[in-house]
């Protein structure tokens, strides 16, 4: 586990994503590939919009589309008419860039950085190819490349964001879907729309991601079912890197214990030969005519 000094989630910067605004256009999806160089992918027919279906090591954003339904009331002249409406909700999402990111935490050579923007990169040259940053993630971000065998994802754009510029993907987007800025300031936006009743994910989390993310997400309850599906099965702490995170200090406590009781031992029984070997040094020699008793 490598331990670094990172900006709180209230420190560096944010975006919050307003589902309600995003048609599903992709030039999100686009700009981050374009921006970042990453080779296109052979895409194939699913049963949904989602293409490709999942972030892949050359895809670090994906939209993603869920279907629900909603309840729908019509004024007739008979009365009001309730029915069900079938709703196809976008969300597009990419690496959370957590607070106090597991996958840092669980890289063995420290080849991912927070930095002051707050931004989790992966630096690809020292990256070992090991696989613990996706074992760790919450969110199954990190993905293996079949080239080097390193991993990738995406970096918040952080070097747009040193230079002035707002990632790749906000400044795309067509219908203003992302709003970035200093973290202090959308995370007090995001609990003014939770406060008016919108469904808020990226607040309050678990301490394995310290709390909370920087890409925090919102909508309106008729477009929550995105967030509700999206983030089921993701967010939440993964078992076995929490009971690593658990035993560490008490391999490394008892690995302490275990060399002291060595060292103790081996120099007790140094001592002992020794004094041994003093004593037979000691010890008057009989000479040849010596008689014995």
């Amino acid at each position: 586990m490598v331990v670094q000094k990172h900006p709180s989630q209230t420190e560096g910067y944010a975006v919050l994503v307003n589902l309600d605004k995003c048609i599903g256009c992709r030039a999100c999806q686009i700009a981050c590939k374009d921006w970042n160089g990453r080779q296109a992918v052979k895409t194939t027919f699913s049963p949904t919009f989602t293409n490709p279906p999942d972030l892949t090591s050359e895809s670090w954003k994906v939209v993603f589309f869920y279907e629900g339904t909603t309840k729908k009331a019509l004024m007739t002249p008979g009365g009001e008419a309730v029915f069900e409406q079938v709703d196809i909700a976008p969300l597009p999402f990419q690496c959370m860039h957590c607070v106090d990111p597991p996958c840092a935490r669980a890289c063995p050579v420290g080849a991912i950085k927070i930095t002051p923007e707050g931004a989790v990169v992966i630096n690809k040259d020292e990256c070992i190819g090991c696989g613990y940053c996706e074992t760790a993630c919450p969110f199954r971000v990190p993905r293996r490349s079949s080239v080097d065998g390193k991993y990738y994802k995406c970096t918040f754009c952080v070097d747009r964001i040193q230079n002035g510029m707002a990632p790749a993907c906000v400044e795309a987007c067509p219908t203003g879907v992302f709003t970035f800025g200093n973290a202090n300031d959308i995370v007090e936006q995001a609990k003014a729309l939770a406060s008016q009743g919108n469904v808020v994910y990226g607040l309050n989390m678990d301490s394995y991601i310290g709390g909370g993310v920087r890409w925090i997400y919102t909508s309106s309850p008729r477009k929550s079912l995105a967030i509700q599906q999206h983030f089921a099965d993701r967010g939440k702490p993964v078992a076995t890197q929490q009971l690593r995170e658990i035993l560490k200090p008490l391999i490394v406590y008892g690995s302490a214990l275990g060399a002291l009781a060595l060292g103790v031992i081996a120099a007790a029984t140094w001592r002992k030969k020794r004094v041994e070997e003093k004593v037979g040094e000691k010890a008057p020699e009989k000479s040849q005519g010596e008689k014995t008793s």
